[in-house]
């Protein structure tokens, strides 16, 4: 799938089952959209909020069974019938993005990671079900995709210091080493 946007990680890849790539792209669709609500352009952290807001409503009309006011989601619901994927790792990227909209520092280690499992693991949780592996995978899913999150944010911390003025670098640990 050809991607317009910076992304660390190839989407939708030729390595991927034929089968298994208008899912992925249509997951991708939903969350890189949602993502650059929360992080692009100039709007205000409010709006944000509530675009995000009008997000989490759509997924709320897939849940319900009623027809769906956009592309995107009516792709999505497709994908979420035809797979039987829970509607919860989606609900958690919208709590990341929101999130985003709002807060840019980290205190610690464990609320890094707690971004991290709703930012990151729903990611590696949709794979999983795509492929039809046992949700018990999803522990050793989610520590691959945290990994990989922060391993992101070493790589882009400072293009994000720079553009949003976010540090995904627990605090304690960057005043332990300047100290």
């Amino acid at each position: 799938m050809p991607v317009d946007h910076y992304e660390n990680f190839p989407v939708a890849s030729i390595l991927l089952p034929a089968r298994l790539r208008p899912a992925v792209e249509a997951i991708y669709n939903f969350a890189r959209s949602a993502d650059d609500i929360a992080d692009e352009g100039d709007a205000a952290p409010e709006d944000r909020l509530a675009a995000l807001s009008a997000y989490e409503a759509a997924l709320d009309r897939i849940e319900q069974g009623k027809p769906a006011e956009s592309r995107l989601f009516h792709e999505l619901g497709t994908v979420i019938a035809a797979y039987a994927l829970p509607l919860q790792p989606f609900r958690d990227l919208l709590s990341a993005f929101k999130q985003d909209a709002v807060k840019s520092r980290y205190e610690s280690w464990d609320e890094l990671i707690d971004y991290c499992l709703r930012s990151a693991a729903p990611v590696g949780r949709f794979l999983c079900d795509l492929h039809g592996e046992d949700r018990a995978l999803y522990p050793l899913s989610d520590a691959l995709c945290n990994a990989l999150q922060v391993i992101n944010h070493l790589q882009d911390c400072a293009k994000d210091y720079a553009a949003m003025d976010r540090v995904y670098l627990p605090q304690a640990w960057m005043r332990a080493e300047c100290a």
